[in-house]
């Protein structure tokens, strides 16, 4: 399974969804999903736009953990 960590990265960086978006382009409705983990296809450029916002990399925002 596929965690998606930007609910971590939004409260280390002390941000809110609203800032995210303004930066962005992205929209909110989309932040809320990833942020809560909803599941939801999230693009490439979704996931670059991000990383730039955040200055960190891919394995920061995401992560595999075994189903197991």
């Amino acid at each position: 399974m596929i965690v998606i960590k930007l609910d971590d990265l939004i409260w280390r960086n002390r941000t809110t969804a609203e800032d995210i978006a303004k930066v962005t382009g992205l929209g909110t409705t989309t932040i809320s999903k990833l942020r809560n983990s909803k599941s939801c296809n999230i693009s490439l450029n979704t996931i670059d736009k991000l990383c730039d916002y955040f200055n960190c990399s891919v394995s920061d925002l995401m992560e595999h953990v075994s189903n197991k």
